[in-house]
């Protein structure tokens, strides 16, 4: 049987497309007083936004029609018909937001409208029970949105913890501020400052503000113009490349928006020959385009973006990044041409040095080359992971590498700085000395924990660091992990931490950097369960061991060999890399043909 559902079980079905979590109410709530102009945004928030989440503006504001028609379904001041979705200036303009989190919440909206001399107010419960009141209050809007889900309990049970959900509301907010640097945004979480940030005309200053001074130093910028996109962006060089892609953003038209694979795939083209394989670039891409010429309209939180020539602007940041990366200057580039974006290019790009940057006189643009068609999809692939069976061919037989190991093994010498040469019992041996390192630590990190033995390198002065926000969170949630591992670190400040002491056998690093980069892979990997997140910053720890590149004394070199064999897992180091391959005397006979 057809049943006719009941307009409060639509709206709270349309709740559910737009409002997933706090994040989606804060973003949409932020959003709004983005289009109405605000010059300062001010969002609080109790137990992650499950309690309350309010967003402070001094933007336009609205007259008491207006606010009484926001919560209503479809309802919008962005557009007025469909022809209007061709050419959307605004961030909001489905006019679902404030119907659909007032259908979940018990809500409040406070307003007062640009030029009038008092303001109104108005609640709701559930969606229901709308009362509209005078209010007495400065310019603008400020809505409180409290109990969220309470007429809808199975959606929260689906929600995360409060650190999970107060960490992904900060990473929004982060990347609207970073989008919108003109504008000064604050947030508060039980009371406390998590950030604040000052209007200004400088990108740098914003990116410096959110995501260190430390990455913004980092950052050199180049600039392409057309007329139908203009690009501002911002990125690391060859010396400066990350161990994750964290710090990579894509605005469009002031939005924060995913980055799609095209633009993956085209920075990666980019990027290939400038920066280890096993490394990833920094990059803030701000592009202006028209807005007919993409499509907002595909998703109901407008976090995905359709373009109308995407290979055309793949051409035109591919060659803007490609042309800076490969001066050796630090400059700023501009890219000008005044033919269409997916016009076939005529002749080659003639880069000449104009005062302290370049200018790349681009005279057209092509699509994509054949080969980049070819190789989008593998780009795509998830990365590899490589156990022990996969190298059991390399290794001949595994169950016999180590049988005829004899203790007083016989190092040869050390190849390109990496590798370790050794023979042993008729057979020669190549290690690659990092990989076999790191097996040797991490099994003596994890002995260690089991035995209770873990021997701390007291600081003599303490490592005082500071992290952007929402890394710093994350640390938080975890700093009783980190500290039941014997990496002793505390808060000393809003974002800011002091480390006191780390295991010994982790020998002379810096372990500040060791921390930031645990921190910053474990954002990748938040909801992974407690033991393999255990786990996890102990094979990150361990990266730090003998790394390639550096000279290994034939002493050195022996004793790593012998601590490896009497290793568990000789054969790969913690994450799954071999650690050694082998050449029986027979092998090379047989290569060069002496049987």
């Amino acid at each position: 049987m057809i049943n006719v559902l009941s307009q409060e079980t639509i709206n709270k079905i349309a709740a559910g497309e737009v409002v997933e979590r706090p994040l989606n109410a804060v973003k949409e709530l932020v959003e709004n007083s983005l289009d109405a102009c605000a010059s300062s945004i001010t969002v609080e928030i109790s137990q992650a936004g499950k309690k309350l989440i309010r967003v402070s503006d001094n933007g336009f504001g609205m007259n008491k029609k207006d606010l009484e028609l926001s919560i209503l379904r479809h309802a919008t001041s962005k557009i007025e018909d469909f022809n209007d979705l061709s050419h959307i200036q605004s961030l909001g303009f489905r006019g679902e937001a404030l119907s659909s989190i007032a259908a979940v919440s018990n809500f409040e909206a406070m307003t007062r409208k640009k030029g009038e001399s008092s303001g109104w107010k108005l609640s709701a419960a559930g969606g229901k029970k709308i009362k509209v009141s005078p209010w007495a209050g400065a310019q603008g809007t400020i809505t409180e949105v409290k109990d969220l889900f309470f007429n809808t309990p199975a959606r929260q049970k689906f929600l995360k913890s409060d650190a999970t959900e107060r960490s992904r509301i900060i990473n929004s907010l982060e990347e609207t501020a970073l989008a919108n640097y003109e504008i000064s945004f604050k947030l508060l979480s039980e009371n406390k400052t998590v950030f604040s940030t000052q209007q200004t005309n400088k990108k740098t200053e914003r990116i410096s503000d959110i995501l260190g001074k430390d990455f913004a130093q980092t950052l050199k910028n180049v600039k392409a113009e057309h007329p139908k996109i203009f690009l501002d962006i911002y990125f690391t060089g060859r010396d400066n490349s990350l161990s994750n892609r964290k710090y990579q953003y894509f605005f469009v038209n002031s939005r924060p928006v995913n980055i799609p694979k095209w633009l993956s795939h085209c920075v990666f083209n980019a990027y290939k020959e400038s920066i280890p394989h096993d490394k990833y670039p920094g990059f803030l891409i701000y592009a202006v385009i028209d807005p007919s010429d993409i499509d907002v309209n595909i998703h109901p939180t407008k976090r995905e973006i359709k373009f109308a020539d995407e290979s055309g602007i793949y051409d035109l940041i591919y060659k803007t990044l490609k042309s800076a990366l490969t001066t050796h200057s630090h400059p700023n580039i501009n890219v000008i041409s005044n033919q269409a974006v997916s016009s076939p290019i005529e002749g080659e790009e003639i880069a000449k040095q104009n005062g302290e940057g370049y200018a790349v006189n681009s005279t057209r643009l092509h699509s994509f080359a054949p080969a980049a068609r070819q190789t989008f999809q593998s780009l795509n692939e998830p990365q590899k992971h490589y156990g022990i069976d996969k190298y059991a061919t390399i290794f001949a037989k595994q169950e016999n590498f180590s049988d005829n190991f004899d203790s007083n093994i016989k190092v040869l010498g050390q190849v390109f700085d990496t590798y370790i040469i050794a023979e042993n019992a008729g057979e020669l041996y190549i290690f690659d000395q990092h990989a076999a390192a790191e097996r040797v630590r991490y099994e003596a990190y994890l002995a260690q924990m089991d035995n209770k033995t873990l021997k701390l390198q007291q600081m003599l002065l303490p490592e005082n660091f500071e992290l952007a926000v929402s890394i710093a969170e994350l640390l938080k949630a975890n700093l009783k992990l980190f500290n039941e591992l014997g990496i002793s670190v505390e808060e000393f400040g809003d974002n800011s931490f002091r480390v006191t002491a780390y295991p010994a056998l982790l020998g002379n690093i810096s372990i500040e950097h060791i921390i930031k980069k645990i921190i910053e892979d474990l954002e990748f990997e938040k909801n992974i369960e407690i033991e393999k997140k255990r786990d996890k910053i102990i094979r990150s720890a361990c990266r730090v061991s003998i790394k390639a590149g550096d000279n290994v004394a034939p002493l050195e070199a022996k004793k790593l060999i012998n601590d490896l064999f009497k290793c568990s897992h000789p054969f790969t180091c913690p994450h799954g890399r071999p650690t050694a391959y082998k050449l029986s005397q027979n092998d090379l006979e047989k290569f060069f043909k002496r049987k």
